[in-house]
């Protein structure tokens, strides 16, 4: 079989994931591909790979057409109706190769597919069909678009203009070919990454979608994986052209296939910062939590540590201390001798347990304070003040040039690949996981740790910090980054900046605090 021999690579390059047969049951039926109305609709995949859509697709029309149609007419529509396109000439083969054995057990004669080797995306071939389909489906690739080369990204970003939004993928330009691609009656029905609801990337892809009142269905299956060899945390969409709603209808998914009602949303109340997909009453909720006086960004600050896009040449457990020197040993074993003053003590807060906990993580730091901030040591003087560090720097310049694809550090070839955290992380802090099964906020009193894998809230007033953590702890936060936040594998969430920083407060001795003590400590951002 095609897709058991495509390799690893053509794979990732191509985007490929393969869709469940329950999965392309679900779409077809939420697009109305079923009943004799289908007899004379044009039907597209865009990324049809080796069929797995246009099989069932044919499958349904041939079990609702077979026995009225006379063969030779049958194999007419057949032409005249199905089509499919992808890029990979092999796929296409394949796909061709599975319709012909379908309609074999029918005793048809060989169907002249409109399947094609082609670009979904190149304008040339897509103009060519605008207004024409009257349903759209698939699982369109997932690449992220800087994966891409530098001519086909510039292109798509030129002619797809949802895409020019962040670090986006190319999945969401497929959501604006289908659209193109559709009639003024027609349907899509698209499974894809669920990143489009809740991320910067897909903004203008949610901006569009309602702007255009066109959501007919979202089927969310939140942290549930619903593909072999792939962690993708999926969302089914289905988009009617012609929709004169103002409400769309939201289901919940499983990986067993077992879908639930959760009842109808307003697309009025879809925030495009980020879509919350939940029941009314939860909606409510978390409605009044962020329309409380007080948001977390109103008196606290969030920030990310330390990264170094290398953190197994910067960072070490146990290093081995001598009076100026410092012993530390990579993962493949290798042994370096760098100097003692040149580290600093990191917390991993991904993995941090409690307070003030003993740490054995070490950070080497090549910056110094000038004007009460950090900035990279020289050269120069890295070599006169830190001549063992620079030594061990020079052992692997190779990978630290190659960091971050190869970009050119501006600041210096052993700087660290960003210069967020130099400054905020350092310091009395609250430190959290990124994703986390449940709020795990820890204070954090030692100033000089830094930390990395995680964020950490701070301001000014220490008694402040400690009045927040029970908060930050409660079954509330909890309720609200569930419901809010992106879900990962084994229901883990998003602790993220992005959600955390609109959690509103509600308790009344932290609000009078704030208000007493705002214009003395200046906690407001």
């Amino acid at each position: 079989m095609y897709n058991q021999s495509l390799n690893a690579k053509r794979i990732k390059l191509n985007g490929i994931v393969y869709t469940p047969e329950w999965i392309v049951e679900i779409i077809l039926n939420e697009v109305g591909y079923r009943g004799e109305k289908i007899i004379d609709k044009k039907i597209l995949d865009p990324a049809c790979g080796d069929g797995a859509f246009l099989k069932q697709v044919l499958k349904r029309y041939l079990a609702i057409t077979k026995d009225f149609i006379p063969k030779e007419k049958l194999i007419e529509k057949l032409e005249d109706c199905i089509y499919g396109w992808d890029i990979d000439e092999n796929a296409v083969k394949e796909c061709k190769k599975n319709l012909d054995e379908i309609i074999k057990e029918y005793g048809f004669n060989k169907v002249k597919w409109k399947i094609e080797v082609t670009d979904s995306l190149r304008k040339e071939h897509s103009n060519k069909y605008n207004e024409f389909f009257d349903f759209i489906i698939g699982n369109p690739p997932y690449i992220r678009i800087q994966n891409l080369e530098l001519l086909n990204r510039q292109y798509i970003q030129k002619n797809w203009p949802l895409t020019n939004n962040g670090s986006t993928d190319i999945y969401i330009a497929f959501f604006e070919l289908g659209i193109n691609l559709l009639n003024k009656d027609g349907k899509l029905g698209f499974i894809t990454p669920n990143t489009y609801a809740k991320t910067d990337a897909g903004l203008k892809l949610r901006e569009y979608l309602k702007w255009k009142n066109i959501i007919k269905t979202l089927v969310d299956f939140e942290h549930y994986q619903i593909f072999d060899n792939a962690t993708t945390y999926a969302l089914i969409t289905i988009l009617e052209k012609n929709n004169k709603k103002t409400v769309f209808t939201l289901k919940k998914g499983n990986d067993k296939g077992i879908i639930r009602n959760i009842g109808k949303v307003k697309m009025g109340d879809l925030d495009e910062k980020n879509w919350i997909l939940t029941d009314e009453k939860n909606k409510k909720r978390i409605n009044d939590i962020r329309k409380r006086e007080f948001k977390l960004k109103d008196f606290v600050k969030i920030h990310v540590g330390l990264t170094t896009l290398a953190d197994d040449y910067y960072i070490f457990k146990d290093p081995i201390f001598f009076e100026n020197e410092a012993e530390i040993t990579l993962k493949n074993g290798d042994h370096y001798i760098i100097d003692k003053n040149i580290l600093k003590p990191i917390i991993k807060a991904s993995i941090l347990k409690k307070s003030n906990e003993p740490q054995n993580r070490y950070i080497i730091f090549p910056y110094k304070k000038i004007n009460e901030r950090n900035q990279i040591i020289p050269e120069e003087e890295l070599i006169k003040i830190y001549p063992k560090t620079y030594k061990y720097f020079s052992s692997i310049k190779k990978v630290l040039l190659e960091r971050d694809k190869g970009k050119l550090n501006p600041v210096s070839w052993y700087a660290f690949g960003r210069s967020q955290g130099l400054e905020t992380s350092f310091g009395t802090k609250i430190l959290t996981s990124p994703i986390n099964l449940e709020p795990n906020f820890i204070k954090w009193d030692l100033k000089e740790y830094s930390f990395y894998a995680g964020y950490c809230i701070k301001c000014e007033d220490d008694e402040l910090l400690n009045m927040l953590l029970p908060i930050l702890n409660s079954e509330e936060m909890k309720f609200y980054i569930n419901t809010i936040s992106r879900s990962y594998q084994n229901n883990y969430k998003s602790y993220s900046k992005t959600f955390l920083q609109e959690f509103g407060i509600n308790d009344k001795k932290i609000i009078d605090y704030i208000k007493s003590r705002r214009a003395e400590l200046q906690l407001f951002n």
